[in-house]
């Protein structure tokens, strides 16, 4: 009797699975395609004449302006700093395909990015944001607390992040703080390489 009710648990336990043996011709033939390409789109380079020499020297505060010049020289895309906000100790990377900038304002992190490495699927459209930023459509987003707007100018990606250290701030539990940081930012330079 009790191989019996072993034998009956079994099967039940195995039907409430669904015994499956693995995907159905169905599933196989409707699946995503998994291979990518990465890409590197043109850019677009706005005129030297353009740059902000005041944000890029607020780029620089954490180290020389000198050493900030140097780097944002050397990035592949165009680099885009806040013209009014001020960050605590900014700091400036530039490698391969991308540059990062973050920094602090009065307990908030900002960071700033931009890239010229896409990445195409076949099969995959991009997505096209629902989103008006910098005269062009954008995502605005918000995961885990930070908000985030991304989006395509002169070729590049770029997204801006907003945390905030305190949940309650103000500046994190709208969008209009993050929009605002978006729409100040200038150019200050690249390389184009």
């Amino acid at each position: 009797m009790n191989s019996r009710a072993s034998a009956l648990t079994c099967a039940l336990v195995m039907a409430a699975l669904g015994c499956n043996t693995g995907p159905s011709a169905d599933a196989t033939t409707a699946a995503a395609p998994t291979t990518g390409n990465t890409v590197r789109p043109t850019v677009s380079w706005p005129a030297a004449s353009t740059i902000d020499v005041g944000a890029l020297a607020a780029v620089g505060s954490g180290s020389s302006e000198r050493e900030a010049r140097a780097l944002v020289a050397r990035s592949p895309v165009p680099v885009l700093a806040p013209k009014d906000l001020r960050l605590t100790s900014p700091t400036l990377v530039v490698e391969g395909e991308y540059f990062a900038l973050t920094g602090r304002a009065d307990g908030v992190t900002i960071t700033l990015q931009g890239t010229r490495a896409a990445h195409r699927y076949e099969g995959v459209e991009p997505a096209v944001g629902n989103r008006n930023l910098r005269g062009t459509k954008g995502f605005v987003s918000i995961n885990e607390g930070i908000r985030t707007a991304s989006w395509i100018e002169n070729g590049a990606a770029y997204t801006v992040d907003v945390e905030c250290e305190n949940v309650r701030d103000a500046r994190c539990e709208g969008e209009d703080f993050l929009l605002s940081i978006v729409a100040q930012l200038v150019f200050v330079g690249g390389s184009g390489r």
